[in-house]
């Protein structure tokens, strides 16, 4: 099963933020994206996540970090 990739234009109409927030969350590793070329995709799979899960909800908040 192949994975759609999405530009992080796209990505961010779809959550409803911006493309600095997106780019944001990327750089922060709370979504994955890949790089094709000179661009960055996000896979629609981490659009799912997000919607169902939200953001980061998988990692600690830095506060738990150790």
């Amino acid at each position: 099963m192949s994975t759609r990739l999405v530009a992080l234009s796209d990505a961010a109409r779809m959550l409803g933020v911006s493309v600095h927030t997106i780019r944001r969350y990327v750089a922060r590793g709370d979504v994955a994206a890949v790089n094709v070329g000179a661009r960055r995709l996000v896979p629609s799979s981490e659009i799912e996540r997000i919607i169902q899960r939200g953001v980061g909800q998988a990692r600690p908040t830095k506060a738990n970090r150790k």
